[in-house]
């Protein structure tokens, strides 16, 4: 990389920051076109989504109470200032007056009491946040016995308390993931039909920067900037989210068809090639990871020594080496190296197909017929592995995976879809499946056990969970999740495959930019472009 540093803006810090003398030049009524790699599903829903695709789009046009600031830590938003009392068990929030919801109605406390509460209520249509399971009067309401949550308390129009059963320090980064919604549009559909309810899931009302305009599917989602924004009216009039592709946006880019773009590629050609057209590239610490899902339900993965024998089998560090150009990590654990509980003492897994093989063998799998396979039982090993389109790397990742586990004794049928029909193989609880390749966002400072996406569960990893969210002593924490992360690093609920630094290929047309690691739009309000 040394040889693109004069050429290419690049910064590695958590931060990163591009401003241009012509922002004074800027014009109000531009655009911004930011690519994304897939059709987001259309649920514009702050705590119904699943993708990060509609996870874009929710940042810009809802708020969230709490943000994260540079350093991972609760950054005020539409909550202004918090207090504990009742020894750490009570967390009360103070809320911005003022604000108003896109269609003019007021912003309060009633909306908060709504949005998290509706997730403790038994018909929420996904999964239950473990957020909610830690509120005080949980059980009783979830249930139906009471109308009310009672750990959720609306003490004025501006004031709201949290109470939970023991001291909750994940209660931050819950927020922080999950926008407030308008209780004046949502409660009038049953919780339990809000999935189906198309038409409010596609045209979102919020209290972010930009208002919903316009979901083209495969197309684009057209913003408009709210210029009652209680941040600021912000600085571009239209942002729009174009639904682009890897082999595509380059070309988009240069063009000028597209001005902001997360990279998919760290190949030095395409570097080069931004680099001679004068495209900015920056580069952060990685907030995701891609991982292939595994379903401990299937007999044949159901033995650890079998799962410990695909993470050795699979050269992790070359796909990191050969694929990303060596900008990622390899990772071993539910959470990234970055975070300050990540154990230093984990089982690295590294590349050991001898080591992979003689795992299988205790696990029963031998080739005893000499394909090169292994069987057992009279029954081959053959996995299938889904993974979808729209993300270059992953897509790469999966034929390097089907020939490093041939070399240990496993057929792998590659079976390829859309993100979304792939996603759905995750969603749908009742389907039994092999291995997905997936990617995840990491959610600093939450711990929740959730493996909905991983068909996994163990004694072992519950009673830890149990235990690491009961206290809000940073050291107790420490030691509590690091101890749960190392259960998980044991037990292999998934092959953990690496974390790609965060990239970002800016056009000669963004003048004001800022982003940094977990909040790619926290500042989106403020960016600006040429017109």
């Amino acid at each position: 990389m040394k040889v693109f540093l004069k050429a290419i803006t690049l910064a590695l810090s958590a931060a990163t920051v591009f401003n241009a003398a012509a922002a004074e030049n800027n014009n109000p009524h531009s655009i911004i076109r930011y690519a994304i790699w897939s059709n987001p599903s259309g649920t514009f829903h702050p705590t119904l989504y699943f993708s990060d695709y509609d996870r874009a789009v929710i940042s810009a046009v809802f708020s969230r109470l709490f943000i994260l600031d540079e350093h991972q830590n609760p950054k005020p938003s539409l909550a202004e200032k918090y207090d504990y009392s009742n020894q750490g068990k009570t967390l009360t929030l103070h809320l911005r007056a003022g604000v108003k919801w896109h269609d003019g109605q007021p912003f309060t406390a009633e909306d908060v009491y709504f949005t998290y509460a509706t997730e403790a209520d038994g018909g929420f249509p996904r999964d239950t946040p473990d957020f909610v399971k830690h509120l005080v009067g949980y059980d009783a309401y979830h249930v139906g016995k009471t109308a009310t949550l009672e750990g959720i308390k609306v003490i004025d129009p501006q004031t709201i308390s949290f109470t939970f059963t023991a001291p909750y320090a994940a209660a931050f980064s819950h927020f922080a993931d999950k926008p407030v919604l308008a209780k004046h549009i949502w409660s009038q559909v049953p919780v339990k039909d809000w999935n189906k309810a198309t038409g409010l899931l596609r045209h979102p009302v919020g209290t972010g920067p930009y208002k919903f305009v316009e979901f083209l599917p495969d197309q684009y989602v057209k913003l408009e900037r709210n210029d009652d924004y209680f941040g600021g009216e912000p600085k571009t009039q239209t942002l729009l989210f174009k639904i682009s592709n890897a082999q595509t946006v380059q070309n988009e880019l240069i063009n000028g068809d597209v001005d902001i773009a997360e990279l998919s590629s760290w190949n030095n050609r395409d570097l080069q090639t931004y680099k001679n057209a004068g495209i900015r590239i920056i580069e952060q610490p990685g907030v995701g990871a891609q991982y292939l899902s595994l379903d401990t339900r299937n007999p044949n993965l159901a033995d650890t020594r079998v799962r410990e024998a695909l993470v050795y089998g699979i050269d992790r560090q070359a796909i990191v080496d050969k694929l990303l150009f060596g900008h990622g990590v390899v990772f071993n654990t539910k959470d990234s190296p970055q975070s300050p509980y990540y154990p230093k003492d984990l089982n690295t897994y590294a590349y050991n197909p001898e080591k992979a093989r003689a795992l299988l063998k205790e696990a029963g799998w031998v080739d005893s017929n000499g394909d090169g396979f292994v069987e057992k039982n009279g029954q081959e090993f053959t996995l299938t592995l889904n993974y979808p389109t729209g993300n270059r790397t992953r897509e790469l990742t999966a034929p390097i995976i089907q020939q490093n586990l041939k070399k240990i004794g496993i057929n792998v049928v590659l079976s390829v879809a859309d993100f979304n029909a792939t996603l759905s193989i995750l969603q749908d609880k009742s389907k039994v499946y092999d291995g997905v390749l997936m990617g995840g966002t990491f959610r600093p400072g939450q711990y929740d056990n959730d493996f909905w996406w991983e068909r996994f569960t163990s004694p072992e990893v519950d009673n830890y969970a149990a235990q690491f969210n009961s206290t809000i002593d940073p050291d107790r924490l420490r030691a509590n999740i690091g101890g749960w992360l190392k259960v998980v690093n044991q037990q292999v609920p998934h092959v953990w495959l690496y974390i790609p630094n965060q990239g970002y290929a800016l056009s000669k047309r963004v003048v004001s930019y800022h982003s940094y690691p977990y909040e790619p739009f926290a500042d989106v309000a403020n960016w600006t472009v040429q017109q």
